[in-house]
């Protein structure tokens, strides 16, 4: 079975607790054992078995616990695809240099008398 790309595997003892957190949610894919999946506020908990997989979105806090020794991957989803990854580094500089200026007397100098 091929990795999807950005996912994380993990391997489990039984009764290890795992603790995952992101704010698009996450898409977990059981390869071994039987994982119990509980996420902020999802109404009920899920069980997966092997070859089953959960997408969580809007659920950006989540514990899986191994009921069995287990091993699956977990990726975060619903939105963090390089494009946007790009995007929201690019949101952040731009936020950045207005917020330099922000501040009205440094603002109202003329840029060649700032050095």
């Amino acid at each position: 079975m091929e990795k999807a790309p950005g996912s994380t595997s993990f391997k489990l003892a039984r009764r290890a607790l795992l603790a995952l957190a992101d704010t698009h949610g996450f898409e977990l894919v059981c390869h071994e054992g039987e994982l119990w999946v509980t996420a902020d506020g999802l109404a009920g908990d899920v069980v997966l078995a092997p070859g089953e997989r959960l997408t969580l979105r809007g659920h950006p806090r989540i514990v899986i616990s191994a009921l069995s020794a287990a091993r699956f991957d977990a990726r975060s989803c619903c939105g963090n695809t390089p494009v946007r990854l790009l995007a929201s580094r690019c949101a952040g500089v731009l936020l950045d240099r207005i917020a330099r200026w922000r501040h009205a007397p440094l603002a109202s100098y003329p840029a060649t008398l700032l050095r």
